[in-house]
């Protein structure tokens, strides 16, 4: 290959990798690549470029950069864009087209390394704006490049719960968001414990080598992935002997009124390890019950429907709401008017 076809084939690449890049830019980024040259012969290339292979558009001035004509690229951003646009499309309109587009795609980025070994990262606006915080973008990077080379990391780690600093480390496996944020789901170093943590609350984040390599990353991110879906949001079982005993519990059973039977009605796989019932008792309410190892997501969500929603057993769990209900009655009374 003449050393001329080299320079012109990296430029390709980087004009299809980032299209609307500048001449600045181009020089910039042709080093990264082994190739150093001047800017004068890089417009010469160029010219090249438009003229001879007509791969750009044949303007003096392009106001907006570099961009391929007749071909349709995507930079790593654009395509973070186009993935999430097309997972809301068809998970939340059921588009079928829009599904199959998006498995495409996501096997043409994971080819490309650009998403990651467990699938494409899917962000909602809401999830994209928290993450613009500069802190969070970098301990993001870190945890993604140890999710990538299946390497552990050791951070600094406060929770309001704790109230003070706590040194932790563990095997990231994949970062989901839940409600409040941005989570990791990391493995203990010796034992398959798996714990959820809030990437804002990480304080100092570094890679550390001399833990060597998670060998059993593939099957931990499947294992806590199952335990995920056994779980209510982040309350889920550590591991499998916290669900084995969880199993071995009476269900959590909630009851629902029929005023709104039908929003409980539509969704009866609402969660993987859960059994809506319709009533028979001629009232229309609506029984769900589930086992869970932690039941407090699982209540605060009961809560949030009011006096329409309300825990049937185990009996202690009864007991445990009828008292928390007792003490808002009395902070509500003292409320002043």
């Amino acid at each position: 290959m003449s050393e001329k076809i080299r320079r012109l084939s990296a430029i390709i690449k980087i004009i299809a990798n980032n299209p609307g890049v500048t001449l600045t830019g181009l020089k910039t980024q042709l080093p990264e690549l082994g190739i150093n040259v001047t800017e004068r012969t890089l417009a010469k290339d160029i010219l090249t470029l438009k003229q001879d292979f007509h791969l750009l558009p044949d303007k003096d001035r392009l106001r907006r950069g570099y961009v391929l004509e007749g071909i349709f690229t995507l930079s790593a951003r654009e395509m973070s864009l186009v993935l999430d646009a097309l997972h809301m499309l068809s998970n939340r309109m059921e588009d079928p087209d829009a599904q199959e587009v998006l498995t495409r795609l996501s096997e043409l980025s994971n080819q490309r390394g650009t998403a990651g070994s467990h699938g494409p990262r899917i962000q909602t606006v809401r999830q994209r704006n928290i993450m613009k915080n500069k802190d969070r973008a970098e301990t993001s990077r870190v945890l993604k490049e140890a999710i990538r080379t299946n390497q552990a990391v050791r951070f600094v780690y406060n929770t309001p719960r704790v109230g003070k600093d706590e040194t932790l480390a563990g095997f990231p496996l994949v970062m989901v968001f839940h409600e409040r944020g941005w989570y990791c789901i990391t493995r203990d170093l010796k034992e398959k414990t798996y714990y959820p943590r809030r990437i804002d609350r990480i304080k100092e984040l570094k890679i550390v080598t001399a833990n060597g390599v998670n060998e059993d990353a593939h099957d931990d991110f499947k294992e806590a992935n199952y335990l995920m879906n056994c779980g209510w949001g982040m309350t889920f079982p550590r591991n499998m002997k916290m669900l084995e005993d969880c199993e071995k519990q009476p269900p959590i059973v909630a009851r629902f009124e029929r005023t709104i039977a039908n929003y409980i009605l539509e969704a009866v796989e609402r969660h993987p390890k859960g059994k809506v019932i319709p009533l028979k008792d001629g009232t229309g309410d609506v029984e769900f019950s589930i086992k869970l190892h932690d039941p407090r997501e699982f209540i605060h969500w009961i809560r949030s429907f009011g006096s329409r929603a309300k825990i049937m057993s185990p009996p202690s769990l009864v007991e445990q709401e009828r008292t928390e209900i007792r003490r808002m009655y009395e902070a509500y009374q003292a409320v002043t008017k």
